[in-house]
């Protein structure tokens, strides 16, 4: 038997807010939400597989109305597959070149970092050496 999970339940399971779940219904980006005996929003297996899926594609940068380009494209049907790939694989070279970017910052400031320990930590550890009263205050 399936396990169906409350908003927060699944919220929580997300890291995100349950508004963040709603939210994705009244955009399309999920399919209506069943609801149990008591009005409220259940998710099943396949809720939370396109929920995983949403958050995947909002985690590598893609916008809510990208997302709902694919999942209206996903609804037209299989003729639409090399579109729905298209759309994924020009996003992972934007990722790509996003990384190439921010790896060459890491590496800048690790430079930085390594000239600082150095350079500057070893000027100042040769200053208080050469002035036994470096840093002291006058006594007044």
């Amino acid at each position: 038997m399936e396990k169906f999970y409350s908003v927060g339940e699944t919220a929580k399971m997300f890291g995100i807010a349950p508004s963040a779940l709603r939210y994705y219904e009244s955009e399309g980006l999920l399919e209506p939400v069943p609801k149990n005996e008591g009005g409220r929003r259940v998710y099943g297996s396949k809720e939370i597989r396109r929920i995983r899926f949403i958050i995947t594609l909002r985690d590598a940068g893609i916008s809510v109305e990208g997302i709902r380009q694919y999942v209206d494209l996903f609804y037209a049907g299989a003729e639409t597959i090399g579109e729905r790939k298209q759309i994924l694989v020009d996003h992972l070279d934007r990722l790509k070149q996003e990384a190439e970017r921010l790896n060459e910052l890491i590496s800048q400031l690790e430079e930085m970092i390594n000239t600082y320990e150095d350079t500057f930590i070893k000027r100042e550890m040769d200053s208080r050496t050469a002035d036994p009263f470096y840093g002291t205050k006058p006594v007044k």
